[in-house]
């Protein structure tokens, strides 16, 4: 498969190569391309990122990329082969490896960076290798790539406004059916909304979703389908598993449980987050934002646009365990999502037909932005002003940023501690708030995470002398959690020092020898209980024993490290 690889000097490898590739004979092939050639091989810091997404969401079907990713790293570490370019943004990506020698662009049709090179007509001066179900192709271009591959129009499936419908309808009690022929029972209404119902069934892992008359459309019914076709079976994801039958008519989807209660039922203020939370820092609001942006990070690896991402649509449990929901409403490929809330949609598509066209990673760029925003400064809108405009619209058309760089301006930040919050800030989160909600500027939701997960290290590693800078609401009176610093740090050094010391080499001993003693294995010569016995081996002869010193026994060498992932 890859051996029209083999004459470049160096791979820009795609993370999705490891992601779609390590489960086969392809990945195998993809090592020993890199073994046998030499090749050098160029990732940024979105390859690792995106790794450490898919681990924390533990699919059962990703369980061969951790070892592929171990095997390829070992590989290219050992021979000084890999090189990591350290942004996430991919403009400044694709700067760097354009300065390459004779190098080509490994990615899949399902990647994120490979809808990024159509969203930003970004130029490239190599070749380009797209590994697809038809095999690899390589282009010369980006724009030959393009001319060839071009984005697929919206499904004519998003005009038709029929409904798959049937005078069946399934209640309490009621035996359905999926998986071609499974049967489960109806056992208990968990909640309903306009939609449709979600029953308790008696399969303890499953729940029901069965929609009402006039619900189901053929795009609805089809991205179902499509959903259930990716297999994906985390927990953290309350998307369909299976299709829903009574008496042969579709009627819905099965789905894991949530867990929890809604983001914005707990993201709603001081007193409904100190309520549910009262032990909560700062660490659990970067944890919280880590494990969300994570998840649809995940969705944008398997061609996802989650589409109407708010508050309402994740379940919190803790901030480590979070799970979307509404997920029958999403955008998978050309298959669109017809909802959206205002208040997190970038303004360019207000007014427009949500059904009516395919969104794009920038669009959802901005709904990420608004969620981070909104977790940091637990619950408030960016564009939440006090003494401005009569309605939030005006004021988001307007770009109203109440916050600046310089903290110059409060007059129109809401009270409550919002000012605090954004002072504690480190600086460049608060440029990245301040050039997306005042200036107009989009950042991919990589570089979101990338940014929460370097104000969550600092934090760990209690960077910040002020202990306000740990308090959910720094410099106010509510009762929450607050931090010695230093005994934290003491506590650190500590700790950082035990690890250090398990991790340094155990002092060698030299094994102890004695004259005139055989070697080998022994026996006694002795009978029943009598103690007078000697020594003997199996080939004791006239063999003199061995009084040469044993060799030390050489140290492990320390296994190399990816990044740290591993």
């Amino acid at each position: 498969m890859f051996e029209g690889l083999s004459k470049y000097l160096s791979i820009v490898l795609d993370y999705s190569v490891v992601l779609e590739c390590s489960n086969g004979v392809l990945f195998d092939e993809l090592l020993n391309l890199f073994n046998d050639y030499g090749i050098d091989c160029y990732v940024n810091d979105t390859f690792k990122v995106l790794h450490k997404c898919v681990i924390a969401q533990a699919d059962p079907k990703d369980r061969a990329v951790q070892p592929a990713m171990r095997s390829l790293m070992q590989s290219l570490l050992t021979t000084n082969k890999l090189h990591l370019i350290n942004t996430c943004n991919t403009e400044r990506f694709i700067e760097q490896v354009n300065e390459l020698d004779f190098s080509v662009l490994l990615t899949t049709e399902k990647s994120i960076l490979y809808k990024r090179f159509y969203e930003k007509d970004l130029e490239y001066n190599h070749d380009v290798a797209i590994l697809s179900h038809k095999g690899l192709r390589i282009y010369s271009s980006l724009k030959e790539m393009k001319e060839d591959n071009p984005l697929p129009e919206i499904s004519n499936l998003a005009k038709i406004n029929s409904f798959l419908d049937s005078d069946a309808r399934a209640s309490i009690g009621d035996i359905v059916n999926y998986n071609g022929g499974e049967r489960m029972v109806l056992e208990k209404r968990l909640s309903g909304g306009a939609e449709g119902m979600v029953f308790l069934t008696d399969n303890k892992k499953l729940i029901a979703k069965v929609y009402h008359k006039g619900v189901i459309t053929p795009l609805r019914w089809a991205k179902l389908k499509k959903l259930t076709e990716l297999g994906i079976t985390s927990t953290s994801f309350c998307a369909p598993q299976s299709l829903l039958y009574f008496r042969n008519v579709p009627i819905g989807y099965t789905m894991f449980i949530g867990k929890g209660t809604t983001l914005s039922n707990v993201f709603d203020g001081p007193d409904a987050i100190l309520e549910k939370f009262p032990y909560w820092t700062r660490l659990d609001i970067c944890e919280t934002l880590l494990s969300l942006i994570g998840k649809y990070l995940y969705l944008h690896m398997h061609d996802v646009i989650a589409g109407d991402i708010q508050l309402k649509n994740a379940l919190i449990e803790d901030s480590a365990h979070q799970y979307l929901i509404d997920m029958d409403s999403v955008q998978i490929g050309n298959l669109p999502c017809p909802v959206g809330t205002e208040d997190f949609t970038d303004p360019a598509l207000w007014g427009k037909d949500f059904s009516g066209f395919v969104r794009t990673l920038k669009d959802e760029d901005y709904s990420i932005a608004m969620l981070v925003f909104s977790v940091l400064f637990c619950g408030l809108h960016p564009y939440a002003t006090r003494n401005g405009a009569e309605t939030l619209r005006e004021e988001i058309l307007n770009k109203n940023f109440p916050y600046t760089l310089d903290n110059s301006d409060t007059e129109h930040i809401p009270l409550g501690g919002y000012v605090h919050i954004w002072e504690y800030l480190p600086e460049y989160l608060r440029k990245m708030l301040y050039r997306t909600f005042k200036e107009g500027k989009s950042y991919e939701a990589v570089c979101w995470r990338d940014a929460v997960q370097q104000y969550m290290t600092e934090l760990e590693t209690f960077k910040y002398d002020d202990a306000e800078t740990y308090k959910l609401f720094p410099c106010e009176d509510y009762k929450q959690v607050s931090i010695n610093v230093e005994e934290y740090r003491n506590k650190l050094a500590a700790q950082n020092d035990r690890a250090q010391r398990a991790a340094e080499p155990k002092p060698k001993f030299e094994k102890k020898q004695f004259d005139n003693v055989p070697s080998g294995r022994f026996v006694s010569s002795s009978v029943g209980q009598s103690s007078s016995f000697r020594p003997m081996r199996f080939d004791d002869e006239e063999k003199p024993a061995k009084n040469d010193a044993t060799s030390p026994i050489a140290s492990p060498v320390p296994k190399k490290k990816f990044f740290g992932l591993f």
